[in-house]
């Protein structure tokens, strides 16, 4: 059985996974990217792209075309009781800092496609559907042994392996690190859905209540929005599924807007984890710090 040899072993071609192997590209350093997974995801996910990272995508000549695919949102808009009361102007934060001083609003699902494009135009590719098993180190190297999307088992050796593998990292417990923290009990739901109201589609609106908040992000698209809220603290604790329209209503309440919601994309429940390894390596092992880590709660249509 061939052994593949590289500099560094990446597991996971999530967007830190993949972000890194296009770095490792820009200088010339070798490397293997194992993930589990047959492609890189189909859902939106995480929305918010930061300046620091257009900056980083500018290195790479992806900024670009990221803001093309992407929504910007040059303010945050504070309302309240159906109210705008106030505007946070985001180009006023990084005025004379960043080339791009707003929030890029760009689904994770289309920020994996872009970097694993960028791979591929650089004739490399990703191991995809096949599993680390088990990996052992020493003072020269690491060698892991994973298992294809064949069935068959295979060696890499390299000289450093990275875990990009999320928050159940297959490499953090192989290093034995622990992943301490705490969970928010607060239930936040999320919906991609059209909105219909009268408030332009340039900004991130946020709505605060005594108890609650609705954000709506604009994604791409005719009256897209990414909805983001937080349900009372009652409801943390109630057992079973939580309808699809009791989200809705609860948006509406909440809001204290005029608004249609329709041509919903996905939604769910998540509970958020604040979460963090005790150290970020072990010899020539990496593990990714996971800060924020969630967990989903039934939700479902009547």
């Amino acid at each position: 059985m061939k052994t593949i040899n590289t500099d560094v072993i990446i597991i996971g071609a999530g967007p830190t996974g993949l972000s890194l192997a296009c770095q490792f590209v820009r200088y010339g350093v070798d490397f293997v990217v194992v993930e589990k997974n047959e492609t890189f995801t189909r859902f939106s996910k995480a929305i918010g792209v930061q300046a620091r990272t257009l900056e980083i995508y500018e290195q790479l000549g992806l900024a670009q075309p990221a803001i093309e695919e992407g929504e910007i949102a040059n303010m945050i808009r504070l309302i309240e009781g159906g109210e705008v009361r106030g505007e946070i102007h985001l180009g006023n934060f990084g005025k004379g800092l960043s080339e791009f001083p707003y929030m890029l609003m760009l689904e994770q699902s289309k920020n994996e496609e872009m970097l694993y494009r960028y791979l591929q135009s650089q004739g490399r590719d990703v191991l995809w559907k096949t599993e680390l098993e088990s990996f052992t180190q020493d003072a020269n190297g690491v060698t892991a042994q994973i298992k294809t999307a064949d069935g068959e088992s295979q060696t890499i050796v390299g000289k450093y392996l990275v875990g990009c593998d999320g928050a159940s990292s297959p490499v953090r417990r192989g290093l034995g690190l622990t992943f301490e923290g705490s969970t928010f009990e607060r239930l936040f739901y999320v919906a991609d859905a059209r909105v219909d109201w009268e408030l332009p589609h340039d900004s991130l609106h946020v709505c605060l209540a005594r108890e609650v908040f609705t954000a709506f992000f604009p994604m791409k698209g005719e009256n897209r929005y990414r909805i983001v809220g937080t349900f009372p603290e009652s409801k943390n604790e109630e057992p079973g599924e939580i309808l699809y329209e009791e989200i809705e209503q609860q948006i509406k309440d909440e809001a204290k807007l005029a608004l249609e919601i329709s041509d919903v994309k996905w939604f769910s429940l998540y509970k958020v984890h604040s979460r963090r390894v005790n150290k970020f390596s072990e010899g020539r092992v990496f593990s990714r710090e996971i800060p924020r880590t969630f967990t989903a709660r039934p939700a479902r249509r009547a």
